[in-house]
């Protein structure tokens, strides 16, 4: 009996020890398992771009304009700006966001702004210039994946290396009219003339080009005329573009908005003249329509097929229609026929009601942040200087 009273002991000992050490298996496992997963949200916070403490509720910058001065300023989503810059009288003529600064293009030279550091006391560094043989034209400009994106007047698509100051040729073409880079997908949508007008989705990675759209071209007496595509604007899923197209003889221009998923091109109203489509509604200017050479402006709001109108007729045109990140739409109402006479005044539309009101606030050149936008580059450029921006 005692041997086998024993024997029951020594089983109980090591069934004892056995889930001892297998415990501690597990718990050195989940111990592991936490380690690893702590490693991994470590990793993600270290790949997130951290902005000054004062720019946490920042969705997007602009460049803020009053009485000929202007500014560069951040947009809070519960739309107050706060200043990035002081009032002057440097106008940009692009801007961009990407890994923590601010993009900005005035005639042929390119700046950067970075948040990243100095609260309430930022510097305008110079990153490049580039010899352009007209320095005075419309600019466009895009920042992605350490690359600065621009073009020349009459010229193709280039690319400026932020880390290596190298620059080359992207989309090798007679002439980039008008590009938006799309950086959610990785790929840009220009307008080209070569000879003729197209427009083309082109594969950052792969450097695939596509055509979207093609305008048409006639002979008139001994010249061959071809009509135009202008790219009016872009977003993630959505590109608004007008065309010239021929209709019952005569030469019309009609506005499309491409579905970048899907592919599919909707004909927008007749009367469109200008607008922007965000969260499925269309804020758009149109003509009152007839036969007037001078018809009025209507500012309405397409939703589902369905118009609302937010301001009556009138003989004063829309321009700058801008996402403001903080649930309200821009559109600045223009009027004059030269210097003497212009004038401008801004309006915001509430998406949720449809109201319009008045503003003190008029932007220009807005950009909201993307989610590629938060993505730490890691960039080193020693070339980049100092400036301080005349007034």
């Amino acid at each position: 009996m005692k041997k086998i009273f024993l024997v029951i002991c020594i089983i109980l000992l090591l069934g004892t020890m056995i889930l001892s050490l297998t415990g501690c298996g597990n718990n050195n496992q989940e111990e592991k398992s936490q380690e690893v997963q702590n490693q991994g949200e470590v990793s993600d916070q270290t790949e997130t771009v951290q902005l000054n403490d004062e720019l946490s509720d920042i969705c997007g910058f602009a460049q803020e304009i009053q009485n000929n001065q202007y500014k560069i300023v951040g947009l809070k989503t519960n739309g107050e700006p706060i200043n990035i810059t002081s009032y002057g009288s440097t106008m940009y003529e692009a801007l961009d966001y990407s890994s923590g600064s601010i993009y900005l293009q005035r005639e042929n030279n390119f700046y950067s702004i970075d948040l990243t550091k100095g609260n309430s006391n930022y510097e305008v560094t110079k990153v490049f210039t580039y010899d352009m043989e007209y320095t005075s034209y419309y600019k466009q400009m895009g920042v992605y994946e350490g690359k600065i994106y621009f073009k020349e007047y009459e010229g193709p698509l280039l690319a400026y290396d932020i880390s290596t100051g190298s620059t080359k040729t992207v989309i090798d073409t007679e002439e980039i009219v008008h590009f938006y880079i799309n950086k959610i997908n990785g790929k840009i949508y220009y307008t080209e003339r070569n000879p003729g007008c197209n427009l083309k989705e082109y594969d950052i990675t792969t450097e695939e080009i596509k055509e979207i759209d093609s305008a048409s071209n006639e002979m008139i007496g001994s010249r061959r005329y071809y009509y135009n595509i202008s790219l009016i604007v872009g977003n993630a899923k959505d590109i608004i573009y007008n065309k010239e197209e021929q209709e019952n003889g005569t030469r019309t221009t009609k506005y499309y908005l491409y579905n970048i998923a899907s592919g599919q091109k909707t004909e927008l109203d007749s009367t469109f003249m200008s607008g922007i489509y965000v969260d499925e509604k269309l804020y758009y200017v149109a003509t009152s329509g007839g036969d007037m050479m001078y018809p009025n402006y209507v500012l309405k709001v397409n939703s589902n097929g369905t118009d609302t109108v937010v301001m009556e007729e009138q003989e004063n045109d829309f321009i700058d229609f801008y996402d403001l990140g903080n649930g309200k739409i821009q559109a600045v109402m223009s009027w004059g026929q030269d210097i003497t006479t212009a004038g401008e005044q801004a309006y915001v539309i509430d998406k949720e009601t449809l109201d319009i009101e008045k503003t003190n606030h008029r932007y220009s050149l807005v950009y909201l942040i993307q989610e590629p936008d938060k993505k730490i580059l890691n960039i080193e450029n020693t070339e980049s200087e100092a400036i301080i921006m005349p007034d």
